[in-house]
């Protein structure tokens, strides 16, 4: 977690130092207003937080009795996997890239 901290600390002047190259015509970036990668990170986790609070949800409710059908509450907690699993794996990359970063002799 420490390490991610240190990520967002970084991240508006690595922002900073790349906004030249992506002010070039056609790029995305110069059009929209900018979110900082903290922002970015922080929705996409909230959004992988509501998928497994929805699966759990209809988890439950179809273990009351309620009438819902079986590939509802499967494609719920499917859904929520491959999140947590995206999730995971981009951390993965981001703690690897972080470490390269330290490791990097200036």
């Amino acid at each position: 977690m420490e390490a991610l901290t240190a990520l967002f600390d970084i991240a508006p002047a690595v922002q900073q130092s790349a906004s030249p190259a992506s002010a070039l015509p056609g790029s995305a970036e110069a059009s929209a207003p900018g979110k900082s990668f903290g922002q970015f990170l922080s929705e996409a986790i909230n959004e992988v937080n509501q998928a497994q609070l929805h699966a759990d949800d209809l988890t439950a409710r179809f273990a009351a009795g309620e009438p819902l059908d079986v590939h509802q509450v499967m494609i719920a907690s499917q859904e929520a996997s491959v999140a947590l699993d995206l999730a995971v794996q981009v951390r993965n990359r981001l703690l690897d890239a972080y470490q390269q970063i330290i490791s990097l002799n200036v």
